[in-house]
């Protein structure tokens, strides 16, 4: 694992984009995800079908791609962008310091069209929000809980934690090792569909529930354009016959 980098890498003079718009509309929003310098090439002609391209600035930095060379292929994309920038705690690559990760969103929004906030760090990324609001950015809210499954209360308080800050989506990633993890994670599309939720599982069931949860109001499907920036994460060419299929919701008995 490389060095943690700093926003003192970032040496470049580019000028900003002007910001797109998304198409929230469509339901489920497509967002292919880049976490390599090859998949960089994607923000200037994304495939077919893919509505928003995820930048995760933290893996591309993690595999020595240089920030400047990240924010140059932002400055010239041809589709809404979206910027991701996670701690590893968060699945991310590096164990960033406040400052430095709060350095690198600075950097980075005026090159995005939609900003990736996680829930619990809101409070450290005060200037971050600000930047988000002044610049009109449209914000996602996440929430991951990858080693522990969510219950009803837990999924709950976190509806209501979501509230307090204004957001575009709410995404909620939480673990399902069986089918009643996901039937769990599925409760809040169909009883709060009124808050545009995102939500998708990790673990054993992490595939299943991008393909069924969509379909019950999940208002993201992330597919990978290079490389799976998650487990789980089908490429946007994948195609499933039956038994795959069958594999995928069945990998343990409920």
């Amino acid at each position: 694992m490389p060095m943690t980098p700093t926003a003192s890498d970032v040496s470049s003079d580019i000028r900003p984009p002007a910001r797109q718009s998304v198409p929230w509309k469509n339901t489920p929003l497509v967002v292919g995800t880049i976490s390599t310098a090859p998949g960089l090439s994607h923000l200037m002609k994304a495939p077919e079908g893919i509505d928003l391209v995820e930048v995760r600035l933290d893996l591309l930095l993690s595999k020595g791609v240089h920030p400047d060379k990240i924010q140059e292929a932002m400055a010239n994309r041809s589709v809404p962008t979206l910027l991701t920038l996670r701690t590893r705690d968060e699945g991310g690559a590096f164990n960033w310091r406040s400052r430095q990760r709060v350095l690198f969103f600075l950097k980075f929004i005026p090159f995005a069209d939609v900003v990736d906030l996680e829930l619990i760090n809101i409070p450290r990324l005060s200037r971050v929000l600000r930047m988000v609001r002044r610049t009109k950015r449209d914000l996602i809210i996440s929430s991951h809980s990858l080693k522990r499954k969510l219950t009803t209360l837990r999924l709950r308080r976190l509806l209501s934690q979501f509230r307090k800050t204004r957001a575009r989506l709410y995404k909620i990633v939480g673990l399902a090792r069986r089918k009643r993890d996901l039937l769990t994670l599925a409760e809040p599309l169909l009883n709060q569909s009124h808050m545009r939720l995102a939500i998708m599982a990790s673990g054993p069931l992490a595939t299943a529930s991008r393909l069924s949860l969509p379909a019950l109001g999940s208002r993201l499907l992330y597919v990978h354009l290079d490389e799976p920036a998650a487990p789980g994460q089908p490429g946007h060419n994948t195609v499933f016959t039956i038994s795959d299929l069958k594999s995928n919701f069945s990998p343990k008995k409920a």
